[in-house]
């Protein structure tokens, strides 16, 4: 669990996102013709990478030349984990699920993405885990130690990504996947981990999934200036049950709060 944002949770259904986000549903329904895996998105509290998940992204001009009312906003399935467009047997790629936002853009993997296909990636909140305190001076670290980060109140959270379409020779389907943006931790992150999703507020959105408008990701950071500072100041980060840890474990009870040094819930 080193590399930062391995896990995170996502309790809203994606018609529901679909309305707050202004967008077509094809995560509840994905049409044919997708990755054979491919299958709905459901609402989870332990999703890893590899996982269906709903991301959010802006058709092109060349799906809807006949549309008077130019691109829409469209909710689609995604494979965590990015598969670039030219990838002839992705089983010996590394997953794909992040992206350094400092240069993701001079990266074969994400460079036609960096230029062509932005997304959004909504979320409740991100897990990452501490090393324990040794039992004894000098002795080995104890068990690691969850923490979930989330908005109080459970806002929500939307993460820039990049996603990609890459036609499988074998079954002539679409695969669909994504990567979730990342960026240097900012105020008290830092004492979970050195990197954190980056963030889009809602009012970049369409600017995000627009590439002509945002290029290059690193705009985000640069446009965010003091905001993304104020913004990881309100991050409520929480310890929860080691029980996260276990991919197989599912359920609401992932996200409470928990007293590390009893392991009870407060």
């Amino acid at each position: 669990m080193d590399r930062m944002c391995g896990r995170f949770s996502l309790s809203s259904d994606p018609a529901r996102l679909a309305v707050e986000l202004d967008a077509v549903d094809e995560a509840s329904s994905p049409p044919p013709g997708l990755w054979p895996d491919q299958g709905p998105v459901s609402p989870r509290f332990n999703i890893a990478p590899t996982t269906t998940i709903p991301a959010l992204v802006l058709d092109t001009p060349r799906e809807r030349l006949d549309d008077p009312a130019g691109p829409r906003r469209i909710l689609r399935a995604m494979r965590w984990g990015l598969v670039p467009s030219w990838a002839r047997d992705p089983g010996r790629l590394p997953t794909l699920f992040n992206a350094r936002v400092e240069t993701a853009f001079e990266k074969p993997s994400f460079r036609t993405a960096v230029a062509r296909r932005h997304c959004v990636v909504p979320m409740d909140g991100w897990y990452e885990w501490v090393p324990g305190q040794p039992a004894t001076p000098g002795g080995r670290a104890g068990p690691k130690q969850p923490f979930h980060m989330s908005i109080p109140g459970d806002e929500g959270l939307l993460m820039a990504g990049l996603w990609e379409a890459r036609r499988d020779p074998h079954y002539t389907v679409t695969q669909l996947s994504c990567s979730i943006l990342t960026t240097e931790a900012l105020g008290p992150l830092r004492r979970v981990h050195d990197r954190m999703p980056l963030v889009v507020h809602p009012s970049a959105v369409s600017d995000w999934l627009d590439p002509s408008v945002i290029g290059d990701p690193r705009a985000l950071v640069d446009g965010a200036g003091g905001d993304l500072g104020q913004w990881a100041e309100s991050v409520e980060i929480r310890p929860v049950s080691r029980a996260v840890s276990h991919v197989r474990n599912e359920g609401p009870e992932l996200v409470r709060p928990v007293d590390p040094t009893a392991g009870m819930l407060f």
